[in-house]
């Protein structure tokens, strides 16, 4: 990412009238009850299994494969703690602090000592449970194809991040209980002894983690689209600047006045007006160091200010096992913001990854067809195994990051990503329906399950985090209404070649 940038947008439930548009309206604006979480979210599949369409007759599962982000976890960094602390004792240190106020140094200490213990960027015990209970459900799914006592060969491969490497584990430990499988076989699966490390064998970046992995090899012909990618996004750090369009669209998004009106409601709950005030003049400057990278991120203002604030609450509910076990005393985040407040800041997050990693502008597809590499491997994985005839592994089986997933189903124009924004129309709810909780929550997923009949004709069925979805317009199912496709048609659909 080139930059911590904090955008914002209208949102469908009347935080803004008219963000691209003069125009009024006298509808009441619903109230919001409920928090929002962006990419936070934590999973749950969005559709109940006994619902699922079954297969035409005399076919039969003959594979499956999968894609997937890491479950919950903690802060990637010290970054949105670090910085709200500082802030928070910056306001200290000049008398600024509100009632409330005064108890979110508190807070945030234990939020921290809860990451420091269980290690930043590392899954939570909800983010193992996402995934191991994915596996279940995965084995109960497909019965005939998994579950009988021969020994089945399960190809596993993971970015080679910690917790993409730790939600393989704990998947894999799962499905262990439903499923016998080969786990001493670089050709099959490498069972870790160490949850956060992988044997090299089973990471894939140039697939996985196709956002910084430059591409060589067999992987080669992907160069220019990475390199389109790098320049699209830019990078602060050297001085490279993003393609304009980016850039003004992050800007004017930044620059609209309901993100002051937030931010200065939020934090004047915290700290006293003039503090704010400070904050909104530029007068401080606070900034975090990744100690792994040297990244640095920098709160320059009082949205800067609420956003970190509204990070390390979204945290939360990913990290709710942690959270109970340091004592009696919760952390009790959401008495610093409201419902209202979190849906704007959680445009602020989804906008930023609309426009870098999503559809992105209507007219170009650098910020999404650097994903190409793993949708050509999800169709060369069908193609090999079950056309022509290879059984060499009867799965497939990744782990990835939001990053992998939110290109990829723009890149296929799924439910939630299928519009681009046009160039000077700001991405709003009000005009796009993507949600970043919808498209990449915790353990968001793509599964293909793939059945095959007697006379060999090959069939493909999608789930989106295990809801049944249609591939993109144009592509034909096999019958009106059916989630089923023809193989070949598929990749007549999304011009694949072979």
């Amino acid at each position: 990412m080139f930059r911590y940038s904090y955008v914002c947008a209208a949102v469908a439930l009347g935080l803004v009238a008219g963000c691209n548009s003069d125009s009024q309206t006298s509808t009441p604006k619903p109230i919001i009850t409920e928090y929002q979480y962006s990419t936070k979210a934590v999973y749950a599949p969005k559709q109940d299994a006994a619902t699922y369409e079954a297969a035409p007759a005399g076919f039969t599962p003959v594979f499956t494969e999968l894609v997937a982000r890491h479950g919950s976890r903690s802060l990637s960094s010290p970054k949105y703690d670090v910085l709200t602390k500082q802030i928070w004792e910056q306001a200290a240190s000049e008398g600024a602090l509100t009632a409330l106020g005064q108890t979110l140094g508190h807070k945030v200490d234990l939020v921290t000592a809860a990451n420091e213990k269980m290690g930043y960027g590392l899954l939570s015990q909800r983010g193992k449970d996402e995934h191991a209970q994915l596996a279940t459900r995965l084995a109960d799914r497909l019965p005939t194809l998994l579950e009988d006592s021969s020994l089945h060969c399960l190809k596993v491969e993971t970015s080679g991040k910690d917790r993409a490497n730790e939600s393989a584990y704990y998947f894999m430990q799962s499905l262990k209980h439903k499923v016998s499988y080969v786990e001493d076989s670089a050709d099959c699966y490498i069972a870790q002894t160490d949850a956060s490390k992988i044997d090299k064998k089973l990471a894939n970046k140039f697939e996985l983690y196709f956002h910084k992995t430059e591409p060589e090899g067999d992987y080669a012909q992907y160069l220019p689209a990475f390199e389109a990618y790098q320049a699209f996004i830019g990078n602060e750090d050297d001085g490279i600047a993003p393609h304009p369009d980016l850039a003004k669209a992050l800007d004017d998004l930044k620059v609209l006045p309901k993100s002051k009106v937030m931010a200065r409601q939020m934090l004047e709950r915290i700290y006293s007006k003039a503090f704010v005030d400070r904050l909104a003049n530029g007068e401080y400057e606070f900034v975090a160091v990744n100690p792994e990278d040297g990244d640095k991120t920098y709160a320059r203002d009082e949205v800067d200010a609420a956003l970190m604030l509204y990070n390390l609450f979204i945290i939360g509910p990913g990290m709710d096992h942690e959270a109970e076990a340091e004592g009696d005393e919760k952390w009790e985040l959401e008495k610093y913001l409201t419902p209202e407040e979190s849906a704007w800041f959680s445009y602020l997050s989804d906008a930023e990854d609309f426009y870098e990693k999503g559809p992105g502008f209507a007219d170009r597809t650098d910020a999404y067809a650097v994903a190409q590499p793993l949708l050509d491997g999800l169709f060369n994985e069908v193609q090999t195994q079950v056309v022509e005839g290879q059984q060499a592994h009867v799965a497939k089986l990744r782990f990835a990051h939001a990053e992998t997933i939110i290109p990829l189903v723009a890149l296929m124009k799924l439910e939630g990503s299928r519009q681009g924004a046009e160039v000077g129309t700001l991405y709003s709810q009000e005009n796009n329906e993507w949600r970043g909780g919808w498209v990449s929550p915790y353990a968001a997923n793509i599964q293909w399950d793939v059945y095959q009949n007697a006379e060999q004709q090959v069939l493909v069925k999608m789930l989106y985090n295990e809801k049944e979805v249609a591939f993109k317009a144009g592509c034909e199912p096999v019958a009106a209404g059916s989630h089923f496709y023809d193989f070949a048609e598929l990749k007549r659909c999304y011009a694949i070649e072979g």
